[in-house]
């Protein structure tokens, strides 16, 4: 997108580390764990078996967790809520369609727990099935963000001339397929991940070369804050980055690349 300024409020990125397990050779998502500072979650695309792995925030390895009920087909983004009456829940976007061909898409929800790590790889509770649909036919997706002020789930399209913006309203139905609500189109293609901090203030939608960021007023819908014009923030060029998330308290986000022991990098806001 042409003519976006840079935002001057943001560092340098660094190299945090290099993302230490094999096994995660095609992290096409990531977020940051609620319950440490130093942890994020994060997937291979489609192939691999229904596992999320745990990883710190220099990129050494923690373990997996195994998450029954749930589906790999190609699985392209994982989300957070922090917060719903007391518990977190992992969202985990098998939403990835290259071809347009599918008529319904999954989202597999289960709740978050200090999991212990101590004796080996863990497994989750059973994963909710979340199936939707578009209203406007199929498309392919990589990216999936949660609203904690509201609960609401979103994913936006990747192929489109300018990327759309579906909504599925909470409570998330768990039985019926939901058709999504288009809620707003973007002046850009491309979009391969984003998040919303778990503050809800900062938002961000990455293409493999530029990420884009907003800041949401207190009380401002999604909608309403991403009709206006992003900012740039500072982003490290990789091979084929599809991997974007806050820390915990907003003040720094993290990168990663498909790709084995690939770099792990860090932005951060100025303070």
């Amino acid at each position: 997108m042409s003519g976006v300024s840079n935002n001057d409020n943001f560092n340098p990125i660094m190299k945090a580390g290099l993302v230490e397990n094999t096994e995660l050779k095609e992290a096409s998502g990531l977020v940051h764990c609620t319950f440490r500072n130093d942890w994020l979650y994060s997937h291979n695309d489609g192939g691999d078996y229904n596992r999320i792995f745990v990883l710190d925030t220099n990129g050494k390895n923690v373990g997996h967790i195994i998450v029954p009920n749930s589906g790999n087909r190609d699985s392209e983004d994982i989300a957070i809520d922090p917060d719903i009456d007391g518990q977190s829940f992992i969202y985990w976007g098998d939403i990835g369609d290259n071809d347009g061909k599918y008529a319904e898409i999954t989202v597999y929800r289960f709740p978050e727990k200090p999991f212990d790590f101590s004796l080996g790889n863990v497994t989750a509770d059973a994963a909710d099935r979340i199936v939707l649909n578009y209203p406007d036919g199929a498309r392919d997706a990589e990216t999936l963000l949660i609203d904690p002020w509201n609960h609401h789930m979103y994913v936006v399209s990747k192929r489109e001339a300018k990327g759309r913006v579906y909504r599925v309203d909470f409570p998330f139905d768990t039985e019926n397929a939901t058709t999504m609500k288009k809620v707003a189109q973007l002046p850009f293609s491309g979009i391969v991940a984003g998040d919303i901090s778990s503050d809800g203030h900062h938002i961000v939608l990455k293409t493999y070369v530029q990420a884009f960021y907003w800041y949401r007023e207190e009380g401002e819908t999604l909608t309403k804050a991403l009709a206006r014009e992003p900012t740039q923030i500072p982003y490290q060029f990789e091979t084929q980055g599809e991997s974007f998330c806050w820390s915990k308290d907003a003040n720094s986000y993290y990168t990663i690349s498909e790709g084995k022991n690939e770099p792990i990098y860090r932005g951060s806001r100025k303070q």
